[in-house]
């Protein structure tokens, strides 16, 4: 059955079910940015799901009564295909961050794990809270991932080591031939667990990204996302490739059920380079203007190949986050290691342009 519906419909139908195109305020009411709030907070990108995704996702709502079990393995082939990788290599999960947590507790029970001090760490309080001993190495002083010391912590009862690259929150990137040496060398020892949530916003994704070592039978796990470049944050989809006994360890601990909408709008968008280019513009534009912003403030940004910046103030970062929020933008600010820094998303440039002039005002301490 073909359903042609206007861009309104297909999100109305989503929320409400394609069926009937029911429409709720009060469904929509905690859903994206509070009234009046322009959110730069969570790396989303706001220009998503694209045209394809939504439609797609409408029509899959309307089978919502039915299980998603048999939607899994079409997605994950267009995956595999697209990274020159087998079938036996992928793993899906609700969001990539299901697939972190599943990994986490794996291997978190046949040895501690690595971490970088400052990095993604929602799946790292899970793991803590399951008992896992969780090991932070410090960042060398520019607040980039220091390789060296991690290989150095990597001891015997070391069973993983998790590197976000680029890293949230700082974007630092690591150089790609850098990062392979460390993989092929600490790999030897234990799984390496690389999270690319944003490659696809990096100078050259595929030279930063460590699939190849993957299709090389490296003891390398490469986790990836829907929710970023893509759009797809509330719909819950990510994904993993790794070599086939690692997936498979990463699979047998995944709890969640498949989500149809999700997987159906994933595999519409997965292969749309015209909606990922045009991400990828807005976000850079976004991005420069950010930049743009705090440089004529007298604040030099951490280098970003991200969807944010991070960004040493000279003040508290979550006081001056609440100041931000109070003029209704919604920032980052509250980092335990950098109390001084704030982290700022991308959002529409209209979104941006409100943020430069909030940002000077407040920054200055010019009243509203």
């Amino acid at each position: 059955m073909s359903i042609q519906f206007s861009r309104r419909d297909l999100v109305r139908g989503i929320l409400g079910g394609a069926a009937s195109l029911a429409f709720s305020p009060i469904a929509l009411a905690n859903l994206g940015p509070p009234p009046g709030m322009i959110a730069l907070r969570f790396n989303e990108n706001p220009y998503g799901p694209s045209a394809g995704a939504l439609k797609a996702a409408a029509e899959a709502s309307a089978l919502g009564a039915y299980y998603a079990d048999d939607m899994q393995a079409p997605l994950l082939q267009t995956i595999a295909t697209r990274n020159n990788v087998e079938f036996e290599n992928m793993v899906l999960s609700s969001g990539s961050n299901e697939a972190l947590q599943a990994a986490f507790v794996a291997w978190g029970r046949k040895g501690r794990i690595i971490i970088p001090s400052l990095t993604y760490t929602a799946h790292v309080h899970y793991a803590r809270r399951m008992g896992v001993e969780v090991v932070p190495v410090p960042l060398k002083d520019d607040l980039t991932i220091d390789l060296d010391g991690m290989a150095t912590a990597v001891t015997d009862d070391v069973s993983l080591v998790y590197i976000c690259n680029p890293n949230n929150p700082t974007g630092h990137t690591l150089d790609g031939d850098e990062l392979r040496d460390f993989c092929r060398s600490v790999g030897r020892r234990a799984v390496v667990m690389i999270d690319e949530a944003y490659i696809e916003l990096t100078d050259r994704p595929d030279y930063t990204s460590m699939i190849d070592l993957v299709r090389a039978g490296e003891n390398v796990i490469v986790m990836r996302t829907f929710s970023k470049i893509f759009g797809m944050a509330g719909m819950r989809v990510g994904y993993g490739i790794g070599r086939p006994d690692v997936a498979r360890t990463v699979a047998d601990h995944v709890m969640a059920w498949p989500n149809g909408v999700g997987l159906a709008a994933a595999k519409a968008c997965y292969t749309d380079d015209e909606f990922i280019e045009f991400s990828r513009a807005k976000i850079f534009e976004g991005r420069d203007m950010v930049v743009d912003t705090l440089r004529k403030n007298g604040i030099e940004p951490l280098p970003s190949q991200t969807n944010f910046v991070f960004a040493n103030i000279g003040r508290n970062g979550a006081e001056f986050a609440q100041q931000m929020a109070e003029r209704k933008i919604l920032i980052r600010g509250r980092y335990a290691q950098c109390p001084d820094y704030i982290r700022v998303s991308m959002g529409k440039i209209e979104d941006i342009e409100t943020f430069q002039a909030v940002f000077t005002d407040v920054f200055r301490g010019r009243p509203d």
